[in-house]
């Protein structure tokens, strides 16, 4: 009895492991022992690469990469030339003030020794205050006639006047003025403003003179300097209820008044630099003029009359002493030009 109670207590199920909760249990275990051989039979061997596609990020990389390698050496050729071109820029910048400062310190190294305040401000044989006191006298009419004619025609020429024929026969005569050769308007001057107009060979007739002959550089630079000013000002300053030429006076003047120092400086510089002109109106005599109808000779045509009679070494130092002056003489003129216009802009701006 006691063996059959047994062996029935063997073969009967347990209501414990036939619970649902028994059999989740169990079936943990086994999943878990699946996963683990599912895992190992599809993990690789050492010996054997892994099978399946490449990564899609890397394969995009790789075909790019000719494409970024061409612009790359594409972004190094052009920073060569950038470099290339700016090293010559550089370069020539430095030519030309090396080129400056040794004309100078030649001139001023061969004259400064024979400087001196009788030299420059006696009336003695070898002074050259009538030759300064003659330049600067040609320097100042020739500017007070050329700089508002040049002014106003450059303004009409760029606020007014349109695309007619009239306009375009104005900037063919503007463009011939500045091809012309000094001698004839030498010539025209000893014709007209001496011998016409009865002036004679006196400092007004060249200063009339080489007004014209400057009237094109002042006329292309300050119609060049209006051009630069934006649009916007002209019309900001039209929008608030001014007229035409107060927009001209108060805006557009200021503005372009850089423009307009650098067109005095570079007529300054031709007034004094000339000689075919000035021989022929003003003349050569070596006296102080009293007015500006009077003879004179002016520091360039002194300088070359010095050039040509001289003999002597004594003579060429003098010569050497009479370029520094008018190399000072142009540098005082340019700087006394901006210091004017530069209390001119701070007395219209406020």
């Amino acid at each position: 009895m006691a063996t059959k109670k047994n062996n029935d207590r063997l073969t009967r199920p347990d209501p414990a492991a036939s619970s649902p909760a028994a059999k989740t249990a169990a079936a943990k275990p086994a999943a878990a022992t699946q996963v683990a051989t599912g895992a190992e039979a599809g993990k690789p061997s050492a010996k054997q690469p892994a099978a399946g596609p490449a990564n899609p990020a890397d394969s995009g990389q790789a075909a790019l990469s000719p494409l970024h390698e061409l612009r790359r050496l594409a972004r190094r050729r052009r920073d060569r030339k950038d470099r290339l071109l700016y090293g010559l820029m550089v370069f020539a910048t430095i030519v030309i003030f090396a080129v400056l400062a040794w004309i100078l310190v030649y001139i001023v190294a061969n004259g400064i020794g024979h400087l001196s305040f009788d030299f420059v401000f006696s009336r003695a044989e070898n002074s050259i205050l009538p030759m300064l006191v003659t330049t600067m006298y040609l320097v100042l009419v020739s500017l007070a006639v050329a700089l508002p004619i040049g002014i106003t025609t450059a303004l009409y020429l760029n606020e007014y006047s349109k695309n007619t024929r009239g306009v375009r026969l104005l900037r063919l005569a503007i463009e011939t003025l500045a091809g012309i050769p000094s001698i004839l308007y030498g010539l025209f001057g000893l014709l007209f403003f001496s011998r016409i107009m009865g002036f004679g060979q006196s400092i007004i007739a060249g200063a009339l003179t080489l007004s014209i002959m400057i009237l094109p550089v002042i006329i292309r630079t300050t119609e060049e300097s209006l051009k630069t000013i934006p649009l916007a000002f002209r019309e900001g300053s039209l929008a608030l209820g001014t007229t035409k030429w107060q927009t001209i006076r108060k805006v557009v003047l200021p503005s372009a008044l850089p423009g307009i120092v650098t067109a005095s400086i570079l007529a300054i510089g031709r007034v004094v630099g000339e000689a075919a002109p000035v021989l022929l109106t003003v003349g050569i005599a070596k006296n102080l003029p009293k007015s500006i109808f009077q003879s004179g000779r002016t520091l360039t045509i002194h300088l070359y009359y010095l050039t040509k009679e001289a003999i002597h070494a004594e003579d060429f130092h003098i010569a050497f002493a009479t370029a520094t002056i008018l190399v000072i003489f142009v540098i005082i003129v340019n700087a006394s030009t901006r210091l004017i216009a530069s209390r001119f802009t701070k007395n219209m701006e406020h």
